[in-house]
Protein backbone atom coordinates (compact mmCIF):
# COMPACT_ATOMS: atom_id res chain seq x y z
CA UNK A 1 0.00 0.00 0.00
CA UNK A 2 1.55 3.54 -0.65
CA UNK A 3 0.29 6.40 -0.95
CA UNK A 4 0.72 8.32 -4.53
CA UNK A 5 -0.49 11.75 -4.19
CA UNK A 6 -2.10 14.00 -1.64
CA UNK A 7 -3.83 17.55 -2.22
CA UNK A 8 -4.40 19.96 0.89
CA UNK A 9 -5.86 23.05 1.11
CA UNK A 10 -6.57 25.18 3.89
CA UNK A 11 -5.01 22.50 6.36
CA UNK A 12 -2.60 24.20 9.51
CA UNK A 13 -0.14 26.31 8.03
CA UNK A 14 0.23 24.18 4.39
CA UNK A 15 -0.42 25.97 1.39
CA UNK A 16 -3.08 24.78 -1.13
CA UNK A 17 -0.68 22.50 -3.26
CA UNK A 18 -0.66 19.29 -4.87
CA UNK A 19 2.11 16.69 -3.66
CA UNK A 20 3.23 13.21 -5.37
CA UNK A 21 5.38 10.86 -3.67
CA UNK A 22 7.29 7.71 -4.49
CA UNK A 23 6.78 4.58 -3.09
CA UNK A 24 10.43 4.53 -0.78
CA UNK A 25 11.86 6.68 1.51
CA UNK A 26 9.88 10.68 1.60
CA UNK A 27 12.15 12.69 3.37
CA UNK A 28 10.46 15.85 4.66
CA UNK A 29 12.98 17.93 5.52
CA UNK A 30 12.98 21.82 6.85
CA UNK A 31 13.63 24.45 9.88
CA UNK A 32 10.93 23.67 13.09
CA UNK A 33 7.71 24.98 12.46
CA UNK A 34 7.57 24.79 8.86
CA UNK A 35 4.97 22.37 8.78
CA UNK A 36 6.78 18.72 8.32
CA UNK A 37 4.32 17.83 11.06
CA UNK A 38 1.01 18.97 9.65
CA UNK A 39 1.78 16.75 6.46
CA UNK A 40 2.17 14.07 7.87
CA UNK A 41 -1.00 14.90 9.97
CA UNK A 42 -3.19 15.25 6.94
CA UNK A 43 -2.11 12.21 5.73
CA UNK A 44 -2.84 10.32 8.88
CA UNK A 45 -5.87 12.24 8.62
CA UNK A 46 -7.32 9.79 5.61
CA UNK A 47 -6.13 6.87 7.41
CA UNK A 48 -7.89 7.58 11.24
CA UNK A 49 -10.31 10.27 10.55
CA UNK A 50 -8.45 12.14 13.63
CA UNK A 51 -5.13 14.41 14.40
CA UNK A 52 -2.51 12.11 15.88
CA UNK A 53 -2.02 15.19 17.74
CA UNK A 54 -5.08 15.03 19.50
CA UNK A 55 -6.47 18.62 17.85
CA UNK A 56 -10.21 19.32 17.54
CA UNK A 57 -11.09 19.20 13.85
CA UNK A 58 -11.23 22.98 14.38
CA UNK A 59 -8.19 23.49 15.51
CA UNK A 60 -6.93 21.82 12.00
CA UNK A 61 -8.42 25.08 10.26
CA UNK A 62 -5.89 27.55 8.69
CA UNK A 63 -6.23 30.10 10.87
CA UNK A 64 -8.63 32.85 9.61
CA UNK A 65 -10.58 30.14 7.20
CA UNK A 66 -13.74 28.33 7.10
CA UNK A 67 -12.49 25.21 6.25
CA UNK A 68 -9.99 22.83 5.37
CA UNK A 69 -9.95 20.10 2.33
CA UNK A 70 -7.61 16.83 2.22
CA UNK A 71 -7.88 14.23 -0.69
CA UNK A 72 -5.19 11.39 -0.92
CA UNK A 73 -5.15 8.70 -3.93
CA UNK A 74 -3.88 5.34 -2.43
CA UNK A 75 -2.92 1.84 -4.00
CA UNK A 76 -2.97 -1.35 -2.52
CA UNK A 77 -0.88 -4.15 -2.78
CA UNK A 78 -3.26 -5.44 -5.76
CA UNK A 79 -2.93 -1.73 -7.17
CA UNK A 80 -6.97 -0.94 -6.63
CA UNK A 81 -6.78 2.73 -6.22
CA UNK A 82 -8.96 4.57 -3.63
CA UNK A 83 -9.55 8.34 -3.44
CA UNK A 84 -10.10 9.03 0.15
CA UNK A 85 -11.16 12.82 0.70
CA UNK A 86 -11.59 14.62 4.64
CA UNK A 87 -13.63 18.41 4.49
CA UNK A 88 -14.74 19.75 7.38
CA UNK A 89 -16.08 23.50 7.87
CA UNK A 90 -15.98 25.66 11.44
CA UNK A 91 -19.65 25.51 11.65
CA UNK A 92 -19.13 21.80 12.40
CA UNK A 93 -20.40 19.99 9.09
CA UNK A 94 -17.88 17.24 8.29
CA UNK A 95 -17.59 14.97 5.15
CA UNK A 96 -15.52 11.93 4.53
CA UNK A 97 -15.54 9.76 1.10
CA UNK A 98 -13.74 6.96 -0.31
CA UNK A 99 -14.13 6.59 -4.10
CA UNK A 100 -16.89 9.46 -4.03
CA UNK A 101 -19.36 7.72 -1.37
CA UNK A 102 -20.43 9.43 1.70
CA UNK A 103 -19.59 7.78 4.58
CA UNK A 104 -22.04 7.98 7.61
CA UNK A 105 -19.72 8.01 10.06
CA UNK A 106 -15.89 8.75 10.94
CA UNK A 107 -15.08 5.25 11.97
CA UNK A 108 -16.27 4.01 8.69
CA UNK A 109 -13.26 5.23 7.15
CA UNK A 110 -10.75 2.70 9.28
CA UNK A 111 -9.09 0.34 7.34
CA UNK A 112 -9.00 2.01 3.84
CA UNK A 113 -5.93 3.29 4.13
CA UNK A 114 -3.21 1.21 6.57
CA UNK A 115 -0.69 3.78 8.71
CA UNK A 116 1.58 3.64 11.84
CA UNK A 117 2.86 6.46 13.16
CA UNK A 118 6.51 6.63 15.23
CA UNK A 119 6.80 9.93 16.91
CA UNK A 120 8.30 11.41 20.24
CA UNK A 121 5.32 11.18 22.27
CA UNK A 122 5.21 7.10 22.15
CA UNK A 123 7.25 6.75 24.95
CA UNK A 124 3.91 8.55 26.63
CA UNK A 125 1.96 4.99 26.22
CA UNK A 126 4.71 3.47 28.03
CA UNK A 127 5.03 5.81 30.97
CA UNK A 128 1.48 7.34 31.13
CA UNK A 129 -1.75 5.93 33.13
CA UNK A 130 -4.10 3.20 32.29
CA UNK A 131 -6.34 5.29 29.75
CA UNK A 132 -3.17 5.93 27.46
CA UNK A 133 -2.50 2.60 26.98
CA UNK A 134 -6.18 1.42 26.44
CA UNK A 135 -6.67 4.18 24.17
CA UNK A 136 -3.96 3.35 22.41
CA UNK A 137 -4.99 -0.51 22.00
CA UNK A 138 -8.21 0.14 20.97
CA UNK A 139 -6.86 1.82 18.06
CA UNK A 140 -4.52 -0.82 17.11
CA UNK A 141 -7.63 -3.32 17.29
CA UNK A 142 -10.07 -1.84 15.41
CA UNK A 143 -7.96 -0.56 12.69
CA UNK A 144 -8.13 -4.22 11.90
CA UNK A 145 -11.39 -5.66 13.20
CA UNK A 146 -14.60 -3.60 12.35
CA UNK A 147 -16.46 -6.09 15.10
CA UNK A 148 -14.77 -5.13 17.86
CA UNK A 149 -14.84 -1.25 16.92
CA UNK A 150 -18.65 -2.01 16.65
CA UNK A 151 -18.60 -3.72 20.45
CA UNK A 152 -16.48 -1.18 21.94
CA UNK A 153 -18.82 1.29 20.27
CA UNK A 154 -21.72 -0.23 21.99
CA UNK A 155 -19.95 -0.81 25.52
CA UNK A 156 -19.02 2.94 25.44
CA UNK A 157 -22.90 4.14 24.66
CA UNK A 158 -24.33 1.50 26.94
CA UNK A 159 -21.99 2.32 29.66
CA UNK A 160 -22.70 6.09 29.25
CA UNK A 161 -26.68 5.16 30.42
CA UNK A 162 -26.14 3.10 32.90
CA UNK A 163 -23.71 5.49 34.22
CA UNK A 164 -27.25 7.88 33.87
CA UNK A 165 -29.36 5.57 35.86
CA UNK A 166 -26.77 5.57 38.63
CA UNK A 167 -27.40 8.98 39.01
CA UNK A 168 -31.27 8.98 38.91
CA UNK A 169 -31.40 5.88 41.52
CA UNK A 170 -29.19 7.96 43.77
CA UNK A 171 -31.41 11.55 43.43
CA UNK A 172 -34.78 9.66 42.91
CA UNK A 173 -34.39 6.32 44.65
CA UNK A 174 -35.91 4.27 41.43
CA UNK A 175 -34.91 2.52 38.74
CA UNK A 176 -32.68 0.01 40.15
CA UNK A 177 -34.78 -2.86 38.37
CA UNK A 178 -33.22 -0.97 35.06
CA UNK A 179 -29.45 -2.19 36.28
CA UNK A 180 -29.79 -5.58 35.43
CA UNK A 181 -30.23 -5.29 31.41
CA UNK A 182 -27.52 -2.47 31.56
CA UNK A 183 -25.26 -5.38 33.42
CA UNK A 184 -26.19 -8.07 30.59
CA UNK A 185 -25.40 -5.95 28.03
CA UNK A 186 -22.00 -4.63 29.31
CA UNK A 187 -21.16 -8.40 30.28
CA UNK A 188 -22.00 -8.98 26.75
CA UNK A 189 -20.15 -6.51 24.91
CA UNK A 190 -17.41 -6.28 27.12
CA UNK A 191 -16.67 -10.16 27.36
CA UNK A 192 -15.72 -9.87 23.55
CA UNK A 193 -13.85 -6.79 23.93
CA UNK A 194 -11.55 -8.84 26.90
CA UNK A 195 -11.25 -11.76 24.66
CA UNK A 196 -10.43 -9.65 21.34
CA UNK A 197 -7.79 -7.65 23.57
CA UNK A 198 -6.37 -10.58 25.24
CA UNK A 199 -5.52 -12.05 21.49
CA UNK A 200 -4.02 -8.77 20.51
CA UNK A 201 -2.14 -8.50 23.55
CA UNK A 202 -0.66 -11.94 23.11
CA UNK A 203 0.57 -10.92 19.79
CA UNK A 204 1.84 -7.66 20.72
CA UNK A 205 4.23 -9.54 23.20
CA UNK A 206 5.67 -12.19 21.22
CA UNK A 207 6.17 -9.52 18.83
CA UNK A 208 8.23 -7.08 21.02
CA UNK A 209 9.78 -9.88 22.69
CA UNK A 210 11.70 -10.66 19.72
CA UNK A 211 12.41 -6.43 19.02
CA UNK A 212 13.55 -6.05 22.59
CA UNK A 213 16.02 -8.99 22.32
CA UNK A 214 17.65 -8.08 19.38
CA UNK A 215 17.93 -4.31 19.94
CA UNK A 216 18.87 -4.59 23.63
CA UNK A 217 18.98 -8.07 25.06
CA UNK A 218 16.69 -7.60 27.39
CA UNK A 219 13.20 -9.77 27.91
CA UNK A 220 10.17 -8.43 27.85
CA UNK A 221 6.73 -9.58 29.17
CA UNK A 222 2.68 -7.92 28.56
CA UNK A 223 0.51 -8.87 32.19
CA UNK A 224 -3.18 -8.00 30.55
CA UNK A 225 -5.30 -7.01 33.84
CA UNK A 226 -8.22 -8.05 33.00
CA UNK A 227 -11.49 -6.95 34.48
CA UNK A 228 -13.32 -10.10 34.57
CA UNK A 229 -10.58 -11.33 36.62
CA UNK A 230 -9.87 -14.72 34.74
CA UNK A 231 -6.48 -16.22 34.24
CA UNK A 232 -8.63 -18.27 31.05
CA UNK A 233 -9.20 -15.53 28.39
CA UNK A 234 -10.64 -17.74 25.79
CA UNK A 235 -13.55 -18.74 27.19
CA UNK A 236 -16.36 -15.93 26.61
CA UNK A 237 -19.17 -17.49 28.04
CA UNK A 238 -17.09 -17.41 31.64
CA UNK A 239 -15.91 -13.95 30.66
CA UNK A 240 -19.17 -12.93 30.13
CA UNK A 241 -20.48 -14.64 33.38
CA UNK A 242 -17.73 -13.34 35.82
CA UNK A 243 -17.76 -9.58 34.43
CA UNK A 244 -21.50 -9.87 35.23
CA UNK A 245 -21.12 -11.01 38.94
CA UNK A 246 -18.61 -8.07 39.61
CA UNK A 247 -20.89 -5.82 38.20
CA UNK A 248 -23.82 -6.52 40.59
CA UNK A 249 -21.00 -7.06 43.67
CA UNK A 250 -19.42 -3.41 42.83
CA UNK A 251 -23.17 -1.63 42.49
CA UNK A 252 -22.28 0.16 46.37
CA UNK A 253 -19.53 1.42 44.90
CA UNK A 254 -21.51 2.81 41.83
CA UNK A 255 -23.82 4.27 43.46
CA UNK A 256 -21.23 6.32 45.87
CA UNK A 257 -19.08 7.64 42.76
CA UNK A 258 -21.71 7.69 40.32
CA UNK A 259 -20.29 5.49 37.45
CA UNK A 260 -19.43 2.22 36.80
CA UNK A 261 -16.28 1.03 38.49
CA UNK A 262 -16.13 -1.87 37.15
CA UNK A 263 -15.54 -3.21 32.94
CA UNK A 264 -12.92 -2.89 30.56
CA UNK A 265 -13.43 1.04 30.62
CA UNK A 266 -10.86 0.14 33.38
CA UNK A 267 -8.46 -1.76 32.08
CA UNK A 268 -4.89 -1.94 32.03
CA UNK A 269 -1.64 -4.11 30.67
CA UNK A 270 1.93 -4.18 32.20
CA UNK A 271 4.95 -4.18 30.19
CA UNK A 272 7.54 -5.40 32.28
CA UNK A 273 11.36 -5.24 30.98
CA UNK A 274 13.49 -8.10 32.82
CA UNK A 275 10.20 -8.96 35.34
CA UNK A 276 9.79 -5.04 36.42
CA UNK A 277 7.35 -2.53 35.36
CA UNK A 278 8.60 -0.46 32.70
CA UNK A 279 6.33 2.40 33.97
CA UNK A 280 7.70 2.43 36.99
CA UNK A 281 11.37 1.00 36.85
CA UNK A 282 12.88 1.37 33.81
CA UNK A 283 14.94 4.14 32.92
CA UNK A 284 13.90 7.22 30.23
CA UNK A 285 16.09 4.72 27.66
CA UNK A 286 14.41 1.74 28.28
CA UNK A 287 11.28 3.30 28.26
CA UNK A 288 12.35 4.93 24.59
CA UNK A 289 13.30 1.60 23.37
CA UNK A 290 9.90 -0.36 24.48
CA UNK A 291 7.84 2.46 22.70
CA UNK A 292 9.98 1.97 19.47
CA UNK A 293 9.62 -1.86 20.20
CA UNK A 294 5.66 -1.54 20.55
CA UNK A 295 5.35 0.88 17.37
CA UNK A 296 7.45 -1.98 15.26
CA UNK A 297 5.31 -4.55 16.73
CA UNK A 298 2.24 -2.83 15.88
CA UNK A 299 3.37 -2.25 12.41
CA UNK A 300 4.10 -6.45 11.98
CA UNK A 301 0.67 -7.24 13.87
CA UNK A 302 -1.03 -5.15 10.68
CA UNK A 303 1.16 -6.53 8.06
CA UNK A 304 -0.14 -10.27 8.91
CA UNK A 305 -3.83 -9.36 9.57
CA UNK A 306 -4.29 -7.08 6.31
CA UNK A 307 -1.97 -8.58 4.07
CA UNK A 308 -1.00 -4.89 3.30
CA UNK A 309 2.15 -3.45 4.10
CA UNK A 310 0.82 -0.10 6.21
CA UNK A 311 2.55 3.48 4.74
CA UNK A 312 4.90 4.23 7.73
CA UNK A 313 4.93 8.06 8.81
CA UNK A 314 8.24 9.01 11.22
CA UNK A 315 7.53 12.28 12.70
CA UNK A 316 10.93 13.91 14.28
CA UNK A 317 11.68 10.47 15.44
CA UNK A 318 15.46 10.37 14.18
CA UNK A 319 16.91 13.13 16.67
CA UNK A 320 15.85 10.82 19.66
CA UNK A 321 17.56 7.72 18.16
CA UNK A 322 20.77 6.75 18.39
CA UNK A 323 23.31 5.32 15.28
CA UNK A 324 22.77 1.73 16.40
CA UNK A 325 18.93 1.98 16.86
CA UNK A 326 18.69 4.54 13.85
CA UNK A 327 19.77 2.00 11.85
CA UNK A 328 17.99 -0.56 13.08
CA UNK A 329 14.48 1.05 12.42
CA UNK A 330 16.20 2.18 8.80
CA UNK A 331 16.77 -1.72 8.33
CA UNK A 332 13.23 -2.50 9.52
CA UNK A 333 11.37 -0.07 6.99
CA UNK A 334 13.12 -1.33 3.72
CA UNK A 335 9.87 -2.89 1.45
CA UNK A 336 7.89 0.00 3.07
CA UNK A 337 6.95 3.51 1.61
CA UNK A 338 7.35 5.60 4.62
CA UNK A 339 7.65 9.46 5.35
CA UNK A 340 10.50 10.57 7.51
CA UNK A 341 10.56 14.59 8.40
CA UNK A 342 13.98 15.44 10.01
CA UNK A 343 15.20 19.08 10.46
CA UNK A 344 18.40 18.69 7.78
CA UNK A 345 18.78 15.65 5.37
CA UNK A 346 22.61 15.50 6.08
CA UNK A 347 22.13 11.93 7.69
CA UNK A 348 18.97 10.18 6.26
CA UNK A 349 18.88 9.43 2.92
CA UNK A 350 15.51 9.62 1.07
CA UNK A 351 14.32 8.19 -2.21
CA UNK A 352 12.59 11.39 -2.63
CA UNK A 353 13.45 15.07 -1.21
CA UNK A 354 11.08 17.38 -0.09
CA UNK A 355 11.86 21.32 1.75
CA UNK A 356 9.69 22.86 3.24
CA UNK A 357 9.75 26.42 4.33
CA UNK A 358 6.42 28.21 5.85
CA UNK A 359 4.00 25.43 4.54
CA UNK A 360 4.92 24.92 1.12
CA UNK A 361 7.06 21.58 0.41
CA UNK A 362 8.65 21.46 -2.76
CA UNK A 363 9.78 18.70 -4.43
CA UNK A 364 13.70 18.35 -5.35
Amino acid sequence: MYLKEIFVDNFRNLKKQKLEFCEGVNLIYGLNAQGKSNLLEAIRLLSMGRSFRGSKMSELVKFDEEYFYVRGLVRSTDFYEKKIEFGYKVNGNKVIKVNSNKLKSTGEILGHFLTVIFSPEDIEIIKEGPSRRRKYLDACISVIDKNYFFDLLQYNKTLSNRNSLLKKIKEEGKGEDLLEIFDEKLAEYGARIIKVRNNYLEKLKNSMSKFLMEISNEKLEIIYLNSAGVKEVHEENLIREKLKNRLTKSLTLDLKYLSTQVGPHREDFKILINGYDSRVYSSQGQKRTAALCLKLSELEILEEETGEKPVLLLDDVMSELDDNRKKYILKKLEGFQSFITHTSKSDVEGDCCFKIYDGIVMRE
